[in-house]
C-alpha cells in the first residue's frame, strides 16, 4: 500500500464507476492509490464486513505472466490464516483489471507511525515478535514475503501489527523466473537477492527484519548509521546480537527461522522481569515477616507470564510482587537464573544450510513491487569460472571461423556480430521508455504537487510568527528561490536557520517523507520495467546462441552487466541520460 494518498499512480477509476463492476461490494472510498494500483474502502454486503479492494492497472493484466503469477500469488496468500497477516478473501479480473479482495486493517503503518522515530525497546519487542510470528506462519506455509518493511506492516485499532502487501511473495519452492530474479527495496534487502537471486529463500525475510528491528530500535537504517543500535539509542546491547545474526551476509549465518528472532526478543523480556524480581527479593519487598495463611498456590513465574503476554498488543509490565517468604523466591530465583544460563549455552540454531550452488546460465534482472532495483552485482566471472574449457592454443579465431559459444574464452577476440545490437537495442530501449511514460509522468506530478503544497504551508507557518520571532522574510524567499532553481522540490535539510524553528522543521520533515513515498513508489515502478527488457535481452541470447552468434551474445551480455553494474543505468535509460555501454 502506498506510503502517501498522492495520486503517483496510473488514474484510481472513482468508486462509482466500479461499482457496477462489484455488485457485492458497497465501494465506499478511495484509501490510497500508487504506482501499482489503488486501494478502496468497501463493504462485502452478503457478510456486512469491511473490506479493502484493490485494483491494478489494466497494463498488468495483457501480461500473460504476470497474470499467472498474481493467480499464483493470491491462492496462496488465500491459504495463510493467523492474526499477524492481513487476510485474503478473493481475487480476480473485471472490466480488463486485475483486483484482490483483502481483509480491511483501519489503522496506518508502521512506516506512517514511527519513521524517523526511535520506539522504546518493549514496545519495538511487542511489535517484532508479532511480525516474527505472522512471517513464521507464511514462511511453514511455503511463501516467501520479498519486501518486509514499515510501510508493509499495518497497525490495527489494538496496535497489533499486520503484514500485508504480498504482491512480491511467491511460493518458497517456486523456480526463479527470467526477468523476476531480483526484487524488494534498498536498505531492506538481503545480499543475495542481488548477488545470487537463484539461491533466495525465507532467510532473505529475516535479513528485512533485522533491518528493520534496527530502524524501530534508533529511527535511522543501518545503511545511514552503521553503529550499532546500543550505541545509538542506549538500548540492551542483546539487540545488537539479534540485528547482527539476522543481517549477516551469508544467508546460512543467520536465524535458520522467524520464531528464533522472536524467542531471542522475548529472552530480552525475560531476563528483564528475572532481574526485576531479584531487585525486589534483595531490597526485601518480597519478604515479609509471615506468610499469609492459607497461601499453598504456587509462586508465579514472571518468564512464563512473559511469554503469555508477548502476542498481545498491551505493553509489557513486570508481574506483581509474590506475597510468599523470602526463602521460596530465592529458589525460585535460582531455577530461573540456571534456566536462562541453559537457554544461552544449550539452545543453538540449527546448524546452517548450505547456500545454493549458483547456477551457470541463470540471467540477473529486476522486479520489484513497491520500490526501487537495487544495486546488481557482477555474475559474469563466476559463470566464467563454472565453464572453464581447455585452452585453445592450435585455434585461431577469425570472423569467418566456425565456433560454438562453449569455445569463445574470455581471453580471445569474439567474431563479429551477425545482427546489428546497436539497433537491436535501440528497438527495446524505445519500448522501455514508453512503457515508462505513466510512470514518468506521475513521478513528475506527484514531486510538483508535493513541493507546491510544502512551500504554501511553508510560509504559512513562517507568517504565524510575531515579527522579529521567526525567520527573515529575506531568507525565506532565498530560500526557496535556491529550492527552485535545485529542480523544485522538497530539500533533504534546511539551512541551519530555518532548522532552528521547530515549527518549520515539522512541516519539512512531513513533506519529505511524502517525497520519499513518491520517489519510492517511481522506482517500483521502473524497475518492474526494467525487469521485462532484461528478460527481453536474455531471450535475444539464447536466440544468438541458438544461431551459433557468440559476437551477439557478448555485445547483450555487455548490456546486462553494465545493468548489474549499477542500479542507476536501466532508469538512466529510461530517463534518456545514459551512456551506451554494450558496444
Amino acid at each position: 500500500m502506498s506510503d502517501s494518498n498522492q495520486a503517483i499512480g496510473f488514474v484510481a477509476p472513482d468508486p462509482a464507476d466500479l461499482a457496477p463492476l462489484f455488485p457485492g461490494y458497497e465501494i465506499q472510498c478511495l484509501i490510497a492509490t500508487g504506482g501499482m494500483g489503488a486501494v478502496y474502502q468497501a463493504v462485502q454486503k452478503s457478510l456486512d464486513r469491511a473490506v479493502a479492494l484493490k485494483i491494478l492497472p489494466r497494463e498488468l493484466s495483457k501480461d500473460a505472466a504476470f497474470c499467472a503469477g498474481f493467480e499464483a500469488e493470491a491462492k496462496a496468500m488465500a491459504r495463510l490464516n493467523h492474526p499477524n497477516l492481513i487476510g485474503v478473501y478473493d481475487f480476480g479480473e473485471v472490466n480488463g483489471m486485475l483486483y484482490i479482495i483483502m481483509e480491511y486493517v483501519p489503522g496506518k503503518s508502521v512506516y506512517h507511525s514511527a519513521y524517523g522515530k526511535s520506539i522504546a525497546p518493549k514496545e519495538v519487542i511487542r511489535l517484532v515478535t508479532g511480525i516474527c510470528k505472522g512471517l513464521a506462519h507464511a514462511h511453514e506455509n511455503g511463501i516467501l514475503h520479498r519486501d518486509i518493511k514499515p510501510s508493509n506492516i499495518l497497525l490495527d485499532q489494538n496496535a497489533e501489527p499486520k503484514i500485508g502487501d504480498f504482491g512480491l511473495a511467491r511460493p518458497i519452492d517456486t523456480k526463479v523466473v527470467e526477468g523476476e530474479e531480483i526484487f524488494g527495496t534498498p536498505h531492506y534487502t538481503a545480499p543475495e537477492v542481488v548477488n545470487s537471486p537463484h539461491s533466495v529463500d525465507y532467510r532473505a525475510d529475516i535479513f528485512s527484519v533485522g533491518v528493520l528491528l534496527h530502524e524501530l530500535l534508533t529511527g535511522k537504517l543501518p545503511a545511514a548509521d552503521s553503529r550499532p543500535a546500543s550505541v545509538i539509542s542506549h538500548c540492551d546491547t542483546r539487540f545488537d546480537a539479534i540485528i547482527r545474526k539476522a543481517t549477516q551476509p551469508l544467508a546460512a549465518s543467520r536465524y535458520s527461522s522467524a520464531m528464533e528472532i522472536a524467542n531471542d526478543l522475548q529472552a530480552i523480556i525475560t531476563s528483564a522481569a528475572v532481574g526485576n524480581t531479584a531487585s525486589r527479593a534483595k531490597s526485601g519487598r518480597n519478604s515479609p515477616a509471615r506468610a499469609p495463611a492459607g497461601n499453598k498456590g504456587p509462586a508465579r513465574n514472571p518468564a512464563a507470564q512473559a511469554h503469555r503476554s508477548s502476542g498481545h498488543a498491551r505493553p509489557f509490565r513486570p508481574p506483581p510482587a509474590n506475597k510468599s517468604s523470602g526463602s521460596p523466591v530465592i529458589f525460585l530465583l535460582v531455577l530461573l537464573v540456571a534456566a536462562a544460563a541453559a537457554y544461552f549455552l544449550f539452545i543453538k540454531a540449527p546448524p546452517p544450510q548450505p547456500q545454493k550452488p549458483k547456477a551457470t546460465d541463470v540471467p540477473v534482472t529486476s522486479i520489484d513491487k513497491e520500490k526501487h532495483s537495487p544495486t546488481f552485482s557482477e555474475e559474469k566471472s563466476s559463470n566464467a569460472t563454472s565453464n572453464k574449457q581447455p585452452p585453445l592454443e592450435d585455434k585461431q579465431v577469425t570472423p569467418d571461423s566456425e565456433i560454438t559459444w562453449n569455445e569463445v574464452t574470455p581471453s580471445q577476440t569474439p567474431p563479429p556480430a551477425k545482427i546489428d545490437i546497436p539497433a537491436l537495442l535501440e528497438r527495446a530501449r524505445k519500448v522501455l521508455r514508453d512503457r515508462a511514460k505513466p510512470a514518468i509522468n506521475s513521478y513528475n506530478v506527484g514531486l510538483k504537487d508535493n513541493y507546491a503544497v510544502f512551500v504554501t504551508l511553508f510560509r504559512r507557518q513562517v507568517d504565524k510568527y510575531k515579527p522579529g520571532l521567526g525567520p527573515s522574510k529575506y531568507e525565506v524567499d532565498a530560500a526557496i528561490e535556491e529550492w527552485k532553481t535545485a529542480g523544485g522540490k522538497v530539500p533533504e535539510s534546511l539551512s541551519e536557520t530555518l532548522s532552528g524553528y521547530p515549527e518549520l522543521v515539522k512541516v519539512h520533515t512531513e513533506f519529505l517523507r511524502i517525497q520519499i513515498g513518491v520517489k519510492d513508489t517511481f522506482d517500483l515502478a521502473i524497475s518492474q520495467i526494467s525487469s521485462s527488457y532484461l528478460q527481453g535481452l536474455q531471450k535475444q541470447i539464447e536466440l544468438r546462441k541458438a544461431d551459433n552468434d557468440p559476437g551477439s551474445v557478448l555485445l547483450i551480455e555487455n548490456e546486462i552487466t553494465a545493468s548489474k553494474d549499477s542500479s542507476d543505468y536501466v532508469p538512466e535509460l529510461i530517463l534518456g541520460t545514459s551512456s551506451d555501454k554494450s558496444e
